[in-house]
């Protein structure tokens, strides 16, 4: 079964002290009478708050996920120097799918935080000239922004009791069995995972257990330990959750859920130094009306060798006869690369052509970047498309990226269509990340990296929201 992802609680930018700022309370302008501003200075008024309203106040916001607010005048000049190297790193806002020579994307992304050249040149030359207001009487709207939480939701479910996930331990699968109480076939059109202690959860998934298998398995704490798996042999996938992830919603598209199913949800805990009580839930929206349109979440990747429907090509850095999953230490720039051929069918049925929806990309500490292609049949355009290149690919700040058009225009995925996964990793003490997992494993040196889930271990997964029509058989 295709492994899962393991994820880390998100960072957040380091706040500069009030000193660092350039200008004075007296002189909020950054420019004495002697020196006035050019006349197409920009300012904070004019051109630098609806900046931060579009692309950073959904998280820098009173309530917001990020440590501090850019909301106010005050608020932006004192983070001005810092957020200056930022932005022109890319780091922030945090936004990994980029354009590069090696990938040219062929669609738009709903809610882009991307900052175009002229807007990072405008910001550097708002801080160059002391951080200017400029006319106070200009009053920008007030913008709404999205909520983190499924605001359709119709159901909220949650373990049973809290969880308790013991200090300075190592990392925990733990699978939790949860009825939903759905007594008759249900659609399931949103989804959202609660995470219920940041501090320790690195990631949770939920699976579809039609049988009821789970049942079984679970301990007198509600759970059962399932490195890997889930352990049981028919199942779906219903949602995944990362930090930084949003709620997810179909437009007139759901999952399917047969009734008397239970749902699995899998939680990866990351210890600390003190033991910590975690009740992770997750939100729903459901319908039981059949929906035009069929949806499915897809994690492909993770192979391991050249068998098999995802096949691992040659890498590198193999040794011996067939490739490897094994990214050395101290390399630098090393990729892996894996190929699936959509079969004509799949368990029987035969495979429809698919819409994808959302496109991501999960890594661990050492991936650097994803990309992610599709060489299509004869007779289907366009006959190669990057779907996802994710240059500034950040594992703190993983997410789907829903593509921007609607369902007649998605990229499409079918029988005979090649996929293309290629990971690139950096093994390095170079690698800022690389740096805080060898401090946590506490290890001086880098080394050899293979696939799985714990923090010095690697992945290479492309996930996929499809969308297929409706048929009789659904």
């Amino acid at each position: 079964m295709t492994r899962l992802p393991s994820l880390a609680v998100a960072l957040g930018l380091t706040l500069l002290a009030a000193a660092a700022c350039s200008s004075s309370e007296d002189d909020p302008a950054g420019a004495g009478e002697d020196a006035p501003l050019p006349a197409d200075a920009p300012t904070f008024k004019k051109d630098v708050e609806p900046l931060l309203q579009a692309k950073c106040q959904s998280c820098h916001r009173e309530g917001g996920a990020a440590p501090f607010s850019l909301v106010t005048y005050e608020q932006a000049k004192q983070s001005g120097p810092s957020a200056r190297v930022k932005v022109e790193t890319r780091t922030m806002p945090p936004w990994g799918a980029f354009d590069s020579e090696a990938c040219k994307m062929q669609h738009a992304f709903k809610d882009d935080l991307r900052l175009t050249d002229a807007q990072i040149a405008m910001f550097a030359r708002w801080v160059d000239l002391g951080m200017p207001l400029g006319d106070a009487s200009i009053q920008n709207p007030t913008p709404a922004f999205p909520s983190s939480s499924l605001e359709t939701k119709t159901a909220t479910l949650q373990m049973a009791a809290p969880f308790e996930v013991q200090g300075n331990a190592p990392d925990d699968i733990r699978c939790f069995p949860i009825d939903p109480g759905f007594t008759e076939d249900t659609w399931v059109s949103g989804v959202n995972v609660v995470p219920g202690n940041a501090k320790v959860v690195h990631h949770a998934i939920v699976f579809i257990d039609p049988k009821n298998e789970s049942s079984a398995k679970v301990g007198a704490d509600g759970s059962y330990e399932c490195f890997g798996g889930v352990g049981l042999s028919e199942t779906q996938l219903l949602m995944a959750w990362a930090p930084g992830a949003r709620p997810i919603r179909y437009e007139d598209a759901a999952i399917k859920v047969k009734a008397g199913s239970k749902l699995v949800m899998q939680v990866h805990y990351h210890p600390g130094s003190e033991s910590q009580k975690d009740q992770t839930g997750f939100e729903l929206e459901v319908r039981k009306d059949k929906p035009a349109n069929v949806a499915q979440l897809l994690l492909l990747g993770n192979a391991q060798s050249d068998t098999g429907l995802i096949k691992l090509l040659p890498g590198p850095n193999d040794r011996g006869a067939g490739p490897e999953f094994r990214i050395p230490a101290n390399a630098k720039d090393h990729t892996e690369t894996m190929e699936l051929v959509l079969p004509q069918t799949l368990g029987g049925f035969p495979l429809p052509e698919m819409s994808i929806a959302t496109v991501g990309a999960h890594m661990h500490w050492a991936g650097v970047d994803m990309k992610m292609e599709i060489e299509r049949r004869a007779g289907m355009a366009p006959e190669k498309e990057c779907l996802l290149g994710t240059p500034k690919y950040d594992f703190n700040w993983q997410r789907g990226y829903v593509i921007d058009a609607p369902l007649p225009s998605l990229p499409t995925f079918g029988p005979g269509d090649k996929l293309r996964i290629t990971c690139t990793y950096d093994n390095t003490t170079g690698n800022p990340h690389v740096r805080r997992a060898l401090a946590e494993t506490r290890q001086s040196a880098p080394v050899d990296i293979t696939l799985g889930e714990s923090t010095l271990d690697e992945m290479c997964l492309g996930v996929l929201a499809v969308v297929r029509p409706a048929t009789i058989q659904d």
